[in-house]
């Protein structure tokens, strides 16, 4: 039997709720983990990594879905629920995988559903409109290896892997710092470039840098030097970045 879908609902009507958790209750596979009426709330359980998918709401009090979003540094894949359409491409900058508009039908759930499991199969990558230049007929951006593909400038660039030095996130952007002195920049969020670099090449050393292990030349307990830049590492991040440089240092 395949592994249940764990997901989370966000929305601030009950109504909303009810019709989310009706068409989850179709699904066999679908498992709701927990049912949330503000994002607030829902931060807390957005810090288990078992979660899946969260069903996300836009226009709610205090707190709206794509700010929670913009908050989190790793997370589940998103799904935006909204009677709005215009906050649709921003949604899909901030990568999320499916836009459904209110009220949702079954067969509309259902299919987003699809798309999550091959998202979860890794059949399909996050993030891949269809509108972007260098995509391939099936609407996927190639994985090639050795390669990072990139959205900067409402273009798909192409970077050499070898070519990064680090990647910083900065404010609602994240740098990335090539070889070469450029800096290339990028509305994708450091949790998902994360998710897509090689783990032997890359490290998360804090919430705001990921590194070129090979391209480390000095490090410490608190710090990290890449080309004559010191790169703090994160109290959260250090036993196993200390652990991974220095096995790659022994090497």
């Amino acid at each position: 039997m395949a592994r249940k879908i764990k997901c989370i609902i966000v929305d601030d009507e009950p109504l909303a709720q009810s019709v989310l958790v009706k068409h989850a209750d179709q699904i066999e596979q679908l498992e709701v983990v927990a049912v949330c009426a503000n994002a607030v709330e829902a931060f807390g359980h957005l810090q288990d990594k078992n979660i899946d998918v969260v069903f996300l709401d836009i226009k709610m009090p205090k707190i709206n879905g794509m700010e929670l979003l913009e908050s989190l540094d790793t997370l589940p894949l998103v799904v935006f629920t909204t009677a709005y359409r215009e906050f649709a491409i921003r949604a899909f900058e901030l990568d999320a995988i499916d836009y459904l508009l209110k009220p949702i039908s079954l067969g509309r759930f259902m299919k987003t559903i699809s798309k999550v499991n091959r998202y979860l199969m890794g059949t399909d990558s996050v993030g891949n409109e269809g509108n972007e230049k260098k995509e391939s007929q099936t609407g996927k951006i190639p994985n090639d290896s050795g390669i990072l593909y990139i959205k900067s400038n409402r273009k798909i660039l192409k970077l050499d892997l070898n070519d990064i030095n680090y990647l910083e996130s900065l404010n609602d952007k994240v740098i990335i710092h090539t070889c070469g002195g450029n800096q290339i920049s990028t509305t994708q969020r450091i949790g998902y470039l994360a998710e897509k670099l090689p783990k032997k090449q890359f490290l998360r050393i804090h919430r705001s840098f990921i590194v070129a292990v090979d391209k480390v030349v000095a490090f410490n307990s608190i710090m990290v030097e890449i080309n004559g830049k010191e790169l703090s590492i994160g109290r959260n991040y250090r036993s196993h970045a200390l652990e991974t440089l220095q096995i790659h240092s022994d090497q």
